[in-house]
Formats: structure tokens, C-alpha cells, sequence
């Protein structure tokens, strides 16, 4: 692994000190629950309470700091790892160590609501996501719709 992405280590901080940070979101690849330039809060995590389905701020083995929603957890009896991989992707993250894993997503901020991860409109496009195949290249083509419109103008 890479060192230390400083900006990891300022969140992981900032999450350690105060419970939670508030972090703006640049890309698509978790379109449509987060679009560029929502505000999310993260919160410190616990590696008992993660489950397949939770979104997560974490660093990759390359040093870059991504938020993707967990698909696979591996737990051999000497460690655990969790795979990841954002919504309009196919291809998942290598997997991590919770070492690298920085906060949990609880909420995002968009048009001046707060949209928590634990509602049911949040719960039932984790469910799509996960268990019907054809929504990771719809939402991509969605995004990408998204993107050409506001790049048109």
C-alpha cells in the first residue's frame, strides 16, 4: 500500500474528535443516491456494525480516497476484508482491511433536505443495487445522461 492519503488522515481525525464530519462528493459512482457536489456526513464506524449494503468513505490500496457501497464481506478466521464497488460500476475495489476504512455515510444533503441512508426510498435502491444485476448499467446510463446535460450548458 501507498502512504497515508493525507486527506484520509485529517477525515479520520476529524471523525475520531468530533463523531462526524460533513464532506462534499465529487464522480457519479454512487448516482443517483449521491451526485456531485451533495454534502454526506460520516460517521465513525465499527467494524461489528458493518453489513453488505452500508456506503462507506474508505482510502484504496492505491491511496485514493472512494466512497462505495460494501458488496462482499470476507471473513477468514485470521482477518476480515470488505469489498466494495460504487453504484454504476461492474468491476468492484480490491479488497480492504478496516484499517482502511474511514466513516460510515449516515445522510447527504441535497437541495436543502437531509436524505438519511436508513430510509425506506435509501433502503430499496440499496436492495436494487445488490440484488437485480441490470441497475448498476442503468444507473451508469443515467449518470452519464446526467453529466452531458450539465457540461452541455
Amino acid at each position: 500500500m501507498v502512504g497515508r492519503n493525507e486527506l484520509a488522515v485529517i477525515i479520520a481525525k476529524v471523525i475520531e474528535i468530533r463523531g462526524s464530519i460533513d464532506v462534499t462528493c465529487y464522480g457519479n459512482a454512487m448516482y443517483p443516491f449521491l451526485r456531485e457536489g451533495n454534502m454526506s456526513t460520516f460517521v465513525r464506524v465499527q467494524q461489528d456494525r458493518l453489513q453488505i449494503g452500508d456506503i462507506c468513505l474508505f482510502e484504496s490500496d492505491a491511496g485514493r480516497l472512494l466512497l462505495y457501497r460494501i458488496i462482499d464481506i470476507d471473513d477468514d478466521q485470521q482477518s476480515v476484508l470488505y469489498t466494495f464497488r460504487g453504484d454504476t460500476y461492474d468491476v468492484p475495489e480490491k479488497p480492504v482491511p478496516f484499517s482502511q476504512i474511514i466513516g460510515k455515510l449516515t445522510a447527504v444533503h441535497r437541495n436543502g433536505k437531509i436524505v438519511y441512508v436508513d430510509n425506506w426510498q435509501s433502503l430499496l435502491l440499496e436492495a436494487a443495487v445488490l440484488q437485480i444485476p441490470f441497475w448498476t448499467k442503468f444507473f451508469r446510463w443515467i449518470a452519464k445522461r446526467q453529466h452531458n446535460r450539465t457540461s452541455a450548458i
